[in-house]
């Protein structure tokens, strides 16, 4: 996939093949990245073009992805999604990836959970207790660990978010959580709309 149009994406994706080159441990490798991100999130070119990105999320569970790029040799991806106002998530977690979460406009709160059962992982039923909840809003970063529980409530009005993954949804299992039956279920992660990012 050709790297990204748009110069600032361009740059990002060659900061981050440079901390990858560097073979940090992943917890440094992605608050590197994490901090990498804020320049971009706050490029007058990057808004801009975020203002033609198409809705992707109208409510759980329909959930959509824009993919901008994946990278051929260490395979993170840049997604983006756009939020329609007031929308709500499944309460979920990303698999055994990091992603982060960067908005650039609206505004969000993100819950965060773990389990207090000892059920098998990917069966319940999953007893979820809140271990968290955080506003976010544009230039910040919400950094997600492999395996975090949460689920993203959005504001008002429509919320745009770039995203970078360690992996391109659908090459791993996530899963998604019934706060009310504990029923866990696998799935492959939003599906994947190629746009380009220029």
């Amino acid at each position: 996939m050709e790297k990204p149009q748009l110069p600032a994406a361009r740059r990002f994706v060659d900061q981050i093949r440079a901390l990858y080159a560097q073979d940090l441990g992943p917890n440094i490798l992605w608050s590197k990245i994490k901090d990498a991100m804020g320049p971009l999130l706050a490029d007058p070119s990057l808004k801009k073009s975020s203002k033609t990105w198409p809705l992707t999320v109208e409510g759980a569970p329909k959930v959509k992805n824009l993919l901008f790029y994946e990278d051929p040799d260490f395979g993170f991806v840049f997604n983006a999604t756009v939020r329609k106002a007031n929308s709500v998530t499944s309460v979920h977690d990303h698999g055994d990836v990091w992603t982060l979460y960067g908005l650039i406009e609206g505004h969000e709160t993100m819950y965060r959970y773990e389990r207090s059962d000892k059920a098998p992982r990917d069966t319940g039923p999953a007893q979820l207790k809140q271990i968290g909840c955080h506003n976010i809003g544009p230039g910040d970063v919400d950094a997600v660990p492999p395996g975090s529980i949460h689920q993203e409530h959005g504001g008002p009005e429509n919320s745009m978010a770039f995203i970078v993954r360690a992996q391109k949804a659908g090459n791993f299992k996530q899963r998604t959580y019934n706060q009310e039956t504990g029923e866990v279920k696998l799935n492959d992660g939003p599906i994947l709309i190629p746009h380009e990012l220029r």
